[in-house]
């Protein structure tokens, strides 16, 4: 079983790798309209010369003017396949969202565009997850306890894997309620990878921005690569670069150092560091120059 969750994570790793590489190489944002993916609290749009006009999900944002948030508010804005996180109030020019040159990628499409055809329809029917551990059964108060042998994770991969978010979910939800240590750790990381593909990105964040993991977790390049696509998105690149640096330390070989290290030059750039930016490029030419984002690497240390 353990041998089986190792291969699935592979899998779903090599497609993250693949998704992030595709979405790098399209074009930069230039300036067209945002669409509002999701929203929570407010957001309005006020053109150069003229007031603010209340605006919602499914909402296009024109170019010019301004965007205010408020009310604790929480915005995911699109450009095509690219993502715009909002997570703090205030006023924000449409310029400063899709005028720099970071190649932001949408977290949604890296960790579940293998189930794109499920992500905005999910068949609770297939939610066949066990009952919770410790639950007070609607009969009686007594408490109804789960087999220990019960292993959250591994299940929950199982049911991702097959599409089924629900109840891989809730397989999440008990692992990071009953285990401990890197189980636990991970079974967290798990559940916000399924809250974002539920479509719920604050939950999702909020989740995700708890972990600490260890140097030793086995989910760290992953968790990596996932929190700096995040915080790339929210234009936090000093916590771009904490996450990656805490991974690349280690100096790791496997499938996501390359993504790291690319993700390390777009932050980098992003804040001005040229010569950090270009060395991390060539980090990741040199553990794959044939792959997509070897090749694309390549590409941005001859410009």
């Amino acid at each position: 079983m353990r041998y089986n969750a190792i291969i699935m994570k592979r899998d779903i790793l090599l497609i993250v790798t693949g998704l992030l590489v595709l979405l790098c190489l399209s074009s930069p944002l230039s300036a067209v309209d945002l669409r509002i993916d999701y929203l929570d609290g407010n957001l309005e749009y006020r053109a150069i010369r003229g007031s603010w006009q209340q605006l919602g999900i499914g909402d296009l944002i024109p170019s010019e003017g301004s965007v205010r948030l408020s009310g604790n508010g929480f915005a995911e804005l699109s450009a095509g396949a690219r993502k715009v996180t909002l997570t703090k109030d205030g006023v924000y020019s449409n310029a400063e969202l899709i005028g720099d040159n970071t190649d932001a990628v949408n977290l949604r499409q890296l960790i579940g565009s293998k189930f794109s055809s499920l992500i905005k329809r999910v068949d609770t029917s297939k939610n066949t997850a066990a009952a919770v551990r410790a639950r007070r059964t609607e009969a009686d108060d007594s408490i109804a306890w789960e087999d220990d042998s019960t292993d959250y994770l591994q299940e929950g991969m199982i049911l991702m894997n097959k599409g089924d978010f629900v109840g891989a979910n809730e397989l999440f939800k008990r692992g990071a309620l009953w285990e401990s240590g890197a189980l636990q750790r991970e079974s967290l990381f798990r559940q916000g990878e399924t809250e974002q593909i539920l479509g719920n990105p604050r939950v999702a964040r909020d989740i995700l921005t708890s972990i600490s993991p260890l140097r030793s977790d086995p989910f760290l390049g992953e968790y990596s690569v996932v929190m700096a696509t995040l915080y790339l998105e929210s234009r936090e690149y000093a916590k771009a670069d904490s996450v990656l640096a805490f991974y690349l330390d280690i100096t790791p070989k496997d499938e996501t150092a390359q993504s790291a290290w690319y993700l390390s030059a777009l932050s980098m750039d992003a804040q001005g560091n040229k010569s950090g930016s270009r060395n991390s490029l060539q980090k990741a030419v040199e553990l794959g120059p044939d792959t997509l984002i070897g090749i694309n690497a390549a590409q941005m240390l001859r410009r």
